[in-house]
């Protein structure tokens, strides 16, 4: 029996997605070097892509909903195939390789919520939580790569790093061109400007749309932010002697536990009501941070982020069936946008903020304080709409 397609391409895109997401912290001290900058400059070239990433979501979702998912894949393709490759021919220069990753966070949030948009138009509602965890799985694997391959190119690493998001720029290509067009075409809006307008306001005002994007941004932020992109950095100030690269198999461990989250999110979404699993994640989120930043123990470090990584995963299905939800089928794109651009912002700002922290104080652990009580503050203001939003299982 083939694989449908609406299970098999999203996973692919999604694998792309978490690999470019990443690809630079497994080998940060490589472009450290290239660029000759510090943490506070390597802060700033992890954070282009997520701005970028996130500021695109809504526009991206407007544009994909008018133009449709065809042409919004063939557009993002070309355009992070050029990105990805381009830095290779002047490898110093940072201003070349920040605009690489300026266009890729802009492709990769056109291609997310492609990929959002096909789940939803072809998969058999009885699957949708199942789908979206599934793929959600995908990209905590794609973020787990880097760690994994990278390291392994030894000092051109940051070579790897270019070409294997090229390479998966070329596997999507691949998914894109057996899309089953006609189906697809129902999933198109021909609104007027006045009915575009209209549902981006109602998007935009939606109380469940803010508390979906900050619950993921936290979640997700944890754990790509905070363990993906600056885990390894604690670890070697907790223990002098050791580099970043020292520290990638067991991040890139903690990440597949976070992808094994993602994967079960779907059944457990189906168990328990959605609102309660998102509040209750929420506070482990602000216990997370706590304990990363009083502790100063390697090995309390990787038990807390194990469970933080689990607990963050199992996020995934409730947030994006809500997300769904929320909207009519024609602007799903535009309302998963939205809160992803809201995710997102949250995301980027912990990684800019975590970077200058540590180039300030010497330490992760002011910024790990301070992002832990705004979680809790955040858990304990959305108590009930917690409670209302997801009051039955998926």
């Amino acid at each position: 029996m083939p694989v449908p397609y609406y299970f098999w391409f999203p996973v692919i895109l999604t694998l792309g997605i978490g690999f470019i997401s990443l690809s630079i912290p497994p080998v940060a001290n490589q472009f450290m070097e290239l660029f000759g900058v510090g943490y506070g400059g390597l802060s700033f070239f992890l954070s282009v892509y997520y701005w970028t990433h996130s500021f695109i979501q809504v526009p991206a979702g407007l544009v994909l909903d008018r133009i449709g998912v065809a042409r919004t894949l063939v557009l993002c393709i070309a355009v992070s195939l050029v990105s990805s490759l381009l830095p290779l021919a002047a490898p110093e220069n940072m201003a070349l390789a920040v605009a690489g990753r300026f266009f890729l966070g802009i492709c990769t949030g056109g291609l997310f919520l492609a990929m959002v948009k096909i789940i939803k138009t072809l998969t058999p509602p009885v699957y949708v939580a199942r789908v979206q965890a599934v793929q959600g799985a995908a990209v905590c694997l794609g973020i787990m790569l880097p760690y994994l391959v990278l390291p392994l190119a030894g000092q051109y690493g940051w070579v790897a790093s270019y070409c294997i998001c090229a390479a998966f720029c070329l596997a999507v290509a691949y998914g894109a061109y057996k899309l089953p067009l006609r189906a697809m075409r129902r999933s198109r809006a021909h609104p007027t400007l006045r009915q575009t307008w209209q549902s981006v306001k109602h998007i935009a005002t939606s109380r469940d749309v803010w508390f979906l994007g900050c619950c993921h941004g936290l979640a997700f932020g944890t754990l790509t932010t905070v363990i993906g992109n600056w885990l390894p950095s604690m670890l070697v100030d907790m223990r002098p002697g050791t580099v970043i690269e020292d520290w990638a198999f067991i991040t890139s461990i903690l990440l597949l536990v976070g992808t094994a989250g993602r994967l079960f999110s779907g059944e457990v979404a189906r168990k328990i009501p959605r609102g309660i699993i998102l509040n209750r994640v929420m506070l482990a989120v602000a216990a997370t941070h706590a304990v990363l930043a009083l502790s100063g123990t390697p090995a309390v470090v990787l038990v807390v982020s194990f469970a933080a990584a689990l607990l963050c995963g199992t996020t995934f299905s409730s947030i994006f069936t809500l997300a769904t939800d929320t909207a009519e089928p024609a602007y799903v794109a535009t309302a998963v946008g939205f809160m992803n651009m809201v995710a997102n912002l949250i995301n980027v700002l912990m990684v800019l903020f975590m970077g200058l922290i540590r180039d300030y104080t010497g330490s992760f652990s002011p910024g790990l304080c301070i992002s832990g009580s705004l979680a809790l503050l955040f858990c304990l203001l959305t108590r009930k709409l917690a409670r209302r939003i997801g009051e039955a299982p998926a």
